[in-house]
């Protein structure tokens, strides 16, 4: 069994968002992930490492009802620095990655508590996810070098896909088999293909407050799943503490 330490001491927990793919569906994972938490109660930190300041901006030029607190334009020798100071202030620390690989990714990797993958159901997303899990290993051995036990546990999370109750297409089935038969490791549930999360980055707005963003209440519901699921996960990790139920 893997576990982690910091100081002997429990840890709130660091989430990064990795994929080399651009236009994985990493900032989109982040933002509706953290904002959902937050409107349950939890204090939650998202660090805009992406080059892109997608969510930076969404923050900074819009203004959404949210207590999420965006910290923007972070440097390779500021990241471990960034992380830290935040991840004693904040129940959830959420760091959206940028889509290359580079010394800011796997710095912020090393320091993750957990790592989710987001992955469209297509064969070149895949293999661009299974690049991220290279590299989440790689950045494990290296702590295992002072603590055999040490691991980073991560998941795959399929995005933009059918809604439940949707079709679902023989090529996305047939990439869940494999991705299954591989043992890789992914939550159950899905972030699916919503006009809202969409409307969320062109209003500046959280879920709550759109007023025109397809099935809203569906949305709400699809992200509301992955949190708990999330939520559970993190539950199950060693020296982890949190209190949102």
């Amino acid at each position: 069994m893997c576990g982690h330490e910091k100081g002997g001491q429990s840890i709130m927990p660091v989430i990064s968002t990795a994929n080399p793919k651009g236009g994985s569906g990493k900032s989109t994972t982040t933002l509706v992930l953290a904002t959902t938490l937050a409107a349950s109660g939890a204090t939650v930190c998202i660090i805009d490492a992406d080059p892109n300041q997608n969510i930076y901006d969404w923050k900074h030029s819009g203004s959404p009802n949210t207590n999420v607190h965006v910290v923007g334009d972070v440097k390779e020798d500021d990241i471990i620095q960034i992380i830290e100071d935040n991840a004693s202030k904040y129940q959830f620390v959420f760091v959206d990655l940028e889509g290359t690989a580079s010394l800011l990714v796997s710095r912020s990797i090393a320091f993750s508590d957990f790592v989710i993958v987001p992955v469209q159901a297509s064969a070149m997303d895949v293999r661009q996810a299974a690049k991220a899990i290279r590299a989440i290993r790689n950045e494990e051995k290296i702590r295992q070098r002072s603590n055999p036990n040490e691991c980073i546990p991560y998941r795959m999370l399929l995005v933009r896909g059918p809604a439940d109750g949707a079709p679902v297409s023989r090529s996305q089935r047939r990439l869940e088999a494999e991705i299954a038969a591989s043992g890789t490791a992914r939550f159950t549930s899905s972030l699916a293909q919503r006009e809202a999360y969409k409307v969320m980055f062109e209003s500046r707005l959280t879920l709550p407050e759109i007023t025109d963003g397809g099935n809203l209440p569906a949305a709400i519901a699809n992200a509301t799943q992955v949190v708990n699921e999330l939520l559970v996960t993190i539950n199950s990790l060693p020296d982890i503490k949190q209190e949102v139920a």
